[in-house]
């Protein structure tokens, strides 16, 4: 064992461990902590964060199986020594959130949606490696053609089944030298995000009104169906994602988009007026925890509820700038009841509404993508 990877494995750990309370996501604390060691080199880097991502998605299994006191130390002496800490996975005597790893609160909120049967096959989905997707932007190529340019290179990647833009990486690579994405020809984008956006049905000339708009990721992708007609709004109260969501879509090529930070003057003047208006709330994440094993070690009851109440404050501030024919889309990457079909329930019956079409809601796949829900909701005429 290499005691140089492993020294800053375990000081990565311990350091992120103290960083939690600062809510950093541990990508970008990976992220900052390479910054602030440029001695470590790029094979390295990988072997690190393979392995801080391992421990973190296992920790509620080691903590069980490593005995005390439970620190980073003991559950790196159980990871490394052997592959016998792996078999409790299959343990039936051990109680089912423990051998998948999770946090007992959330395996029961999971349980409760899908039983038991169906909730360990999630939650172990969902403690796998995440997949790379990438989006192709079709208004400057077709996927085809990226498809053979990237083969032609040795690039192994495999057309996806569900989005007619996505592209999945069958092995790790390294993407950001390639031309094809310094040219914005292709971006790395979740399968599941690109098909939430292709269910916003918009069409040239419409108005849209992209409420969390985030840096763009999804208006990316529904701004290829508008060919720069019509006009995007994109607000979010993050002006630092407006900035980027500016940059993301110039490369994409798209034109026909106008930021709306809060307190933007013209936010008055666009009550009633839009045909489509995106609600991207803000949700627990549990669709995507393979990107963010983290989160679901901060999960609390309290917390999903918080943020229930959010997104529907939030969709309630949405929805009277769509104009009375207009849809207004519901969007979340939870695989949570309570944010999902509950939420859809209590939309309707709060402000008059009606599903346009039944929920899409996609549940994680092994080797695949992340679970999401997205609803499309109309206006009782």
């Amino acid at each position: 064992m290499n005691a140089f990877r492993v020294r800053h494995l375990e000081n990565c750990l311990k350091h992120f461990e103290e960083v939690t309370t600062f809510k950093q996501p541990l990508d970008l604390f990976l992220k900052r902590y390479f910054q602030a060691h440029k001695a470590i080199a790029s094979q390295d880097r990988a072997f690190i964060v393979e392995n801080v991502y391992d421990l973190v998605r296992w920790k509620g299994l080691l903590d069980y199986v490593t005995p005390p006191p439970a620190n980073w130390s003991n559950r790196l002496r159980t990871f490394f020594i052997s592959d016998r800490w792996k078999a409790h996975t299959l343990n039936t005597r051990l109680e089912p959130h423990i051998r998948c790893s999770f946090p007992e609160g959330l395996f029961k909120r999971i349980d409760a949606a899908f039983g038991t049967k169906k909730a360990m096959q999630i939650c172990n989905t969902l403690n796998e490696n995440c997949p790379i997707f990438l989006r192709v932007n079709t208004n400057k190529v077709s996927r085809d053609k990226i498809f053979k340019y990237l083969t032609n290179k040795g690039v192994a990647v495999e057309k996806c089944v569900n989005s007619p833009v996505g592209l999945m990486l069958t092995h790790k690579q390294r993407l950001l030298d390639l031309p094809e994405y310094k040219q914005g020809l292709v971006e790395i984008q979740d399968e599941s995000s690109q098909l939430v956006a292709f269910k916003i049905k918009v069409k040239p000339g419409d108005r849209v009104m992209d409420y969390c708009a985030g840096s763009a990721g999804k208006a990316c992708v529904y701004a290829t169906l508008m060919e720069n007609q019509g006009k995007i709004f994109l607000h979010d109260i993050r002006e630092t994602m407006l900035d980027q969501a500016k940059i993301r879509l110039r490369h994409a090529g798209v034109q026909n988009f106008e930021l709306i930070p809060p307190r933007h003057p013209a936010l008055p003047t666009l009550v009633g007026t839009m045909d489509w208006v995106i609600v991207d709330a803000p949700c627990t994440g549990t669709g995507a925890l393979r990107r963010n094993p983290d989160m679901k070690w901060n999960y609390t009851d309290a917390k999903m509820f918080e943020l229930v109440a959010l997104q529907r404050d939030i969709f309630e501030k949405a929805l009277p700038y769509l104009k009375p024919t207009g849809k207004i889309v519901y969007i979340t990457n939870s695989i949570l009841d309570e944010e999902n079909v509950q939420q859809a329930k209590y939309f309707c019956h709060k402000h008059g509404l009606y599903l346009s079409e039944p929920p899409f809601h996609a549940l994680p796949q092994s080797k695949g993508m992340d679970g999401f829900f997205c609803a499309t909701f109309e206006r009782r005429q």
